[in-house]
């Protein structure tokens, strides 16, 4: 089920080119961050240029663009969202920043290809990427965990754990990654 078109529709029945992956989708697959999502997702590239002295590889030369619709300067060409908030930023001659949250906690990621200006205007020509949170539960409580533990021979090891919590009391999540 997605909410591409605002309604939840499954997604072969939507009438817009689409990928989505599920939270469960994206652990199986060890998608940590939008450059793993990026490469999963047919017609979407994200390129990473660190080019202040910060270095944090998520600058204003950072770009993201769906079917090679891209600007590089003004208003972003692809909509940026956490659930229906938009989070993208323009292209100015200063630094500038696009928030691109960790594939965490995620109940699933949509990714909308083609001009998508009538239901994300005009910031998402060449398409719009989703980023939708768990909905709040007042009768479940809900636990998610991720681990993960990576060595390589003649290299240090390497690990990640993270995990959140939504108890029945409150009706935010909180976590840790």
């Amino acid at each position: 089920m997605v909410t591409a078109t605002r309604r939840a529709e499954r997604l072969q029945d939507i009438p817009v080119s689409a990928t989505a992956f599920t939270q469960e989708k994206m652990d199986v697959q060890g998608l940590r961050s939008i450059d793993d999502l990026t490469r999963l997702t047919p017609g979407v590239t994200f390129q990473r240029d660190a080019t202040t002295s910060a270095g944090n590889f998520n600058d204003e030369d950072s770009d993201i663009n769906i079917r090679g619709v891209d600007s590089t300067a003004g208003t972003s060409t692809v909509g940026i969202y956490i659930d229906d908030t938009p989070i993208q930023g323009r292209h100015i001659s200063f630094t500038s920043f696009n928030a691109f949250p960790a594939l965490f906690d995620l109940e699933r990621v949509e990714v909308l290809r083609g001009p998508q200006g009538t239901l994300f205007g005009a910031g998402s020509e060449g398409g719009t990427v989703r980023f939708i949170q768990p909905s709040p539960d007042l009768h479940t409580d809900s636990v998610y965990l991720r681990s993960e533990l990576a060595a390589t021979h003649d290299g240090a090891t390497t690990y990640e754990l993270g995990g959140a919590v939504a108890a029945r009391s409150s009706t935010t999540r909180s976590g840790f990654a």
